[in-house]
This record gives C-alpha cells, structure tokens and sequence, in this order.
C-alpha cells in the first residue's frame, strides 16, 4: 500500500468513526426527547423565550434569522417569531430547495413580511411552518436579492445581525451537533464567503443556540466535530 493510498484509508476510518460517533449521540437524545411531555417544552420555550428578549445581542439586532421548530422535538421559536416581527425587525426563516447535485438541497434565509404572513404558513410533513413555493420569488433573500440564492443580487451585501440556531445537541464549549444534513454549516460557509472583507461593517452574524435542557451536554462529554462544524457564541437554555 502505498503512503497516498494509506492516508487516505486513515481518513476514510476516522471519517467513518465520527459520523458513527454523531449518529449514536443523536440516537442518545432523540431517545430522551421523547420521553417530554409538550407542557415541559412549553415550560422551557417560555423561560428561554424570556432570556432571549433580554440579550443584548438580540435587542440591538435589526435582522435575524431563527428555525421554526419541530413540534415536540426542540425549543418553540413562535413567541420570538412575533416579538421581533412586532418590533421592526426583518426575520429570515429557512427554505429548502433543490441543490445541484441529485437529490441534494440547499437552505436559503427569506424575510417574513409581517405577523399575518407568518401564522398562516402552513406545516409542513414535520409539522414545521413552512414558505410556501409560490410566495419565494418575491421574499427578500438574506444574502441579497429576492428569491433563492442562484438568482440573487450578486452585489448585494448580506446583511444578519443574528442567527438563531436549531440543534440535536450542544455542549458546553458551545460545540453544536445539528441532524446530520449539514444545511447550517454550509449556509454559514457561504455567508462567510460572501463578505467582502475590505468593507467596513461586514461581519458574521451573531450564532445563537436554542436548547431545551435535554440537549445539552454534561460537562465532562463533548460533541465529535471536524473542520466543517460550526461553533455558535451562545447557548442559551431556561437554565441560563
């Protein structure tokens, strides 16, 4: 075997190992997700909504983008949907659509436009409010533009202050475990990209983790990562 050869035989198990690794955390807090009732994630949604709407970081954003949630599965994001829509700022909720390669898909951020056309977004087979395909064209697009990322507005200037972001797990060193398809961490790769780092002003977007108690961590365990992974500057839980 030569030295090639065998690197790449290396990588291909360590590889292996992590996403076996990923796999079975994800397994290890499904399997406790489930057993919550939907008042106790009612319970922590509202203390967590309440630590949210005091951040800092939340109350100096004009633009945000933030999950709406999977119904008894993770944190509910509706309260600081209609907070933030109710006080001006501009919200940028994810969009699947078709990516180049089979099968794939990639996720855009596209603004709500007011209260009324968020509660009356339909659920989609996850039970998660959903832009519906027709309405797309016309939304603006986080990065620039309107509509999905290939059509926008190549000059324009992306434009978060703040990103709300789901998870299966976090742990205490902020490390993030999402559900495997990896459409934040190239989301944020591709903002990252667009920046122009010779202009004044043009930053990340704030990383904010939502998490029920149930998905965080203990101390002494951390989450597997590799390079791909992105690290969020806050976790915030009703613990907090």
């Amino acid at each position: 075997m030569t030295a090639r050869n065998y690197a790449w035989k290396v990588r291909s198990v360590s590889t292996m190992t992590l996403r076996e690794q990923k796999a079975s955390l994800r397994k290890r807090i499904g399997d406790e997700l489930k057993k919550l009732n939907p008042d106790e994630i009612e319970r922590q949604s509202t203390i967590i909504t309440e630590h949210v709407l005091q951040m800092p970081a939340y109350k100096n954003a004009k633009s945000i983008a933030i999950f709406l949630s999977m119904p008894g599965r993770e944190v509910s994001t509706r309260e600081i949907v209609l907070h933030s829509l109710e006080n001006g700022k501009a919200v940028f909720v994810p969009y699947l659509r078709p990516g180049e390669a089979p099968k794939s898909r990639v996720m855009d951020m596209l603004q709500l436009r007011d209260t009324g056309d968020f509660q009356s977004l339909k659920p989609d087979n996850w039970g998660i409010p959903s832009l519906s395909t027709e309405s797309v064209d016309e939304r603006k697009n986080a990065m620039g533009g309107r509509g999905v990322s290939n059509r926008r507005d190549e000059k324009a200037v992306p434009n978060l202050d703040l990103i709300f972001m789901p998870a299966v797990a976090f742990d205490r060193s902020h490390r993030r475990l999402g559900h495997g398809k990896g459409f934040y961490d190239r989301y944020l790769q591709t903002y990252k990209d667009a920046l122009d780092p010779n202009q004044a002003g043009q930053k990340m977007p704030y990383l904010v983790g939502l998490a029920l108690s149930q998905q965080m961590l203990p101390p002494e365990e951390d989450i597997p990562v590799d390079e791909s992974d992105w690290i969020v500057d806050e976790v915030v839980t009703a613990e907090t």
